[in-house]
């Protein structure tokens, strides 16, 4: 597993996927569905992250994704995905 534990050098984010540049040349990017915290959050809460070494965290979503998971094309658990739901929801009335 551990040679999939490769560093990052850029992250890219559109409305739609997920990318990440990888130390060794590779860009790897999967559909931004996988990652519901990261679909449903506002852009500066997207845009809002740091690298560090062989993954990225996005700290104002408690949100941490490796390159790993990202060249492995794992999907964001369940659990995870109905914290970001209820997060964009409770947002979303107290707005209102």
């Amino acid at each position: 597993m551990s040679d999939l534990n490769v560093e990052i050098s850029a992250v890219r984010i559109s409305d739609d996927r997920l990318g990440f540049e990888l130390v060794d040349g590779r860009t790897v990017s999967v559909p931004l569905a996988f990652y519901p915290t990261l679909l449903l959050a506002s852009r500066e809460e997207r845009e809002t992250f740091e690298i560090t070494g062989s993954s990225v965290y996005w700290p104002l979503l408690d949100c941490d994704i490796g390159s790993a998971g990202l060249l492995l094309g794992a999907k964001e658990t369940r659990f995870y995905a109905k914290q970001a739901y209820v997060r964009k929801v409770t947002k979303q009335a107290a707005a209102a």
